[in-house]
């Protein structure tokens, strides 16, 4: 009886500590990859669609002062409209624990213009809001004007990540990447008044930086299967550049006169964020050797401080640029 006793104690404790040994000596398991086609050595291209607009928290360029009939005060403020751009890139899926990397490009390019004139029963003047034209005061009294300003965006990401599975539903990918480029905006005023005084004031506001950027691409997918998917996804991410922004003011009218202010260089911190989330669709083919993919919503970068040109009231501006729209994605891989 106590040998028998003694014997089961002791084959459950054995027991107990094979399975105990087993579970802190097991080596984990790697959360398994996305990827759903068979090769894993490939290589991918993608281009984007984007239908943006652009935002800018000072647009206001002149200001009018009405007297007669009515003493009254407005300002000319410039809207953006809707523009097409573009991004294109080239990717790899590595064979090591299935990362991936990528290049990306994108350009996109907008402008707005405005005019404005006093009408004949309207009695008063214009300022420009710029201080080139200031510092000329009074002769630079205005009663017409125009403005054409162009926004320039172009941008390169390098990205590193690993896309996998949390459930049969959902992915992941986050990544670590490298973010760099340049935003031009230029803008072209034109001035007059019924005196015969006819002005020119053109100003830039040039911007190129650098720096890290990382990120979490998310999909949900709805139904299917792993070959072939409606989803719903949201991606977002961040970068801080180590950015430079050269500005400068010049001008000019048929006195003739000049004024060139050409305002230090300053070398900041630039910091953006950008989210894009949307429904897409995507399936293999070629016995599951490729892939395709293409995905349609709403993308946003918004690009902290990036006006910083010198108007004759607030000095240099500090003012947020934000770039948003609707983005068609369309991926392929080999």
């Amino acid at each position: 009886m106590i040998s028998a006793s003694i014997s089961r104690i002791l084959f459950f404790t054995l027991f107990a500590c094979n399975l105990f040994a087993e579970t802190i000596c097991e080596p984990a398991i790697a959360n398994r990859s996305s990827r759903s086609w068979t090769d894993s050595n490939q290589l991918y291209v993608f281009a984007d669609v984007l239908y943006w607009r652009a935002e800018e928290g000072a647009t206001t360029w002149a200001d009018v002062v009405h007297i007669q009939p009515k003493n009254f005060f407005d300002q000319q403020d410039l809207s953006f409209g809707w523009d097409f751009g573009f991004r294109g890139g080239i990717g790899y899926n590595l064979d090591w624990d299935q990362w991936d990397t990528q290049l990306a490009y994108t350009w996109f390019r907008t402008k707005a213009s405005d005019s404005f004139t006093l009408s004949s029963d309207d009695v008063g003047i214009i300022l420009s809001e710029y201080l080139g034209a200031f510092i000329e005061l009074p002769r630079t009294i205005f009663g017409s004007t125009s403005i054409q300003w162009s926004i320039l965006f172009n941008m390169f990401d390098w990205e590193l990540g690993r896309a996998f599975l949390v459930s049969k539903a959902l992915s992941l990918r986050p990544f670590l990447g490298l973010k760099g480029g340049w935003i031009h905006q230029t803008i072209h005023t034109q001035w007059s008044n019924p005196l015969g005084l006819k002005a020119r004031e053109n100003l830039k506001n040039n911007f190129w930086g650098i720096g890290p950027s990382g990120g979490l691409n998310t999909t949900w997918r709805l139904g299917g299967n792993e070959r072939r998917f409606f989803s719903l996804f949201g991606d977002v991410s961040g970068a801080y550049l180590w950015g430079k922004w050269n500005c400068s003011d010049v001008y000019t009218d048929n006195f003739p006169s000049k004024v060139v202010i050409n305002t230090p260089s300053t070398a900041l911190g630039a910091l953006m964020f950008r989210c894009f989330a949307g429904t897409g669709w995507a399936t293999n083919f070629n016995k599951d050797r490729s892939h395709f993919a293409i995905r349609l919503g709403y993308e946003m970068q918004f690009w902290f401080d990036q006006l910083k040109t010198v108007t004759f009231d607030e000095l240099r501006l500090h003012h947020d640029l934000t770039l948003q729209g609707g983005t068609c994605d369309i991926r392929f891989d080999f």
